[in-house]
């Protein structure tokens, strides 16, 4: 029988981090596939990272090799996955090594910082293959010097306990969840008929806009339970304008984890054209693609009834895949080969 690993930087299941639960969620439907976890717990001690990050799992790659190794990227920092890369190769120089992409902070947070991403990009090389989110992510990595085969994922699956939310009536509400230092926009937006309900942390401390009610915060698992909505929307950043900003640009790349909650809820999406889930949400009738949200009452109430059912028809069978986990063994059966 052949061995298989993946690899995870793990944080408490019950965390309210969006990450830690795609994370979680990927272990567990590999885990179920016959797939052992080598977990790297989250400590306060660095020496305790390095430790199991590097001595460790070297010595479980000794002691146990394997001919496949998916790694949950990122781990804790550059130098760590350098090293557990460097012992694979080292040895277990025929196995295959694929990165399944979280985050990538040379598409996020550093973006200036040049060495980073040379660092960065020099990990992708080294693997056999890497499981991205979109096409315009492989698109930027490939300008960026990423010569390593990559396979585009989509959307996320999601593992959802609740039950899903399948009421075809609209009912003049949209759920946004997600980390609200990241959601300016929500100061902005002004609604007359619609009502956006909010869910996430840090708790607001100004007023948000009209007609959004904050609605408090959940652990990844129960929070699909509360969002009983027409829509989910999926925006990050300062403007109504577009999606602007570090993490309102950075959409133009990834598959947002909150998108693949929404749906596993049984909620249709809103998302800015230019993302870089758009063309997937468009080709799947999954939600609706928008140039901005300066007038969400306008967006949803131009909805038929009839366009209405037939979207969220299509959401709920997607929905189903996202919550049994059949996308990430789907994409994983084309990076394997």
């Amino acid at each position: 029988m052949t061995r298989k690993y993946v690899i995870t930087s793990i944080k408490n299941s019950k965390t309210f981090d969006a990450g830690s639960k795609a994370k979680n969620d990927d272990r567990l439907i590999l885990e179920d596939r016959g797939y052992t976890p080598l977990d790297i717990p989250n400590s306060s001690s660095r020496i305790q990272k390095l430790f199991q990050g590097i001595w460790k799992i070297k010595k479980l790659i000794k002691v146990h090799p394997a001919e496949q190794y998916v790694i949950q990227y990122p781990l804790y920092s550059i130098f760590i996955i350098e090293n557990v890369i460097k012992n694979i190769r080292k040895y277990t120089p025929n196995a295959q090594v694929i990165l399944l992409i979280h985050d990538i902070e040379a598409l996020r947070l550093r973006v200036d910082d040049t060495k980073y991403i040379r660092k960065e990009m020099d990990v992708f090389n080294s693997v056999d293959s890497i499981i991205v989110h979109t096409d315009n992510m492989k698109k930027k990595l490939t300008k960026m010097g990423v010569t390593t085969k990559m396979v585009v994922q989509g959307l996320f699956d999601y593992l959802n306990p609740q039950r899903m939310y399948t009421n075809v009536k609209q009912i003049g509400k949209i759920s946004y969840a997600g980390n609200l230092q990241k959601s300016a926009f929500l100061k902005k937006i002004n609604l007359e008929r619609t009502h956006l309900e909010v869910f996430g942390t840090p708790k607001p401390t100004t007023d948000l806009g009209k007609n959004v009610e904050y609605q408090g915060a959940y652990p990844a698992d129960e929070l699909p339970k509360y969002l009983n909505a027409d829509y989910g929307l999926v925006w990050d950043g300062t403007s109504l304008e577009s999606s602007e900003g570090v993490f309102g640009d950075y959409t133009k790349y990834n598959s947002p984890h909150k998108a693949s909650l929404y749906i596993s809820s049984g909620l249709p999406v809103i998302v800015w054209k230019k993302a870089g889930i758009a063309s997937i949400i468009e080709k799947n009738n999954l939600g609706l693609v928008v140039d901005n949200i300066e007038d969400l009452d306008e967006i949803v109430s131009d909805v038929t009834e009839e366009a209405y059912i037939t979207m969220k028809k299509s959401v709920i069978e997607y929905g189903k895949c996202i919550r049994e986990g059949k996308i990430l063994m789907s994409v994983l059966s084309n990076g394997g080969k």
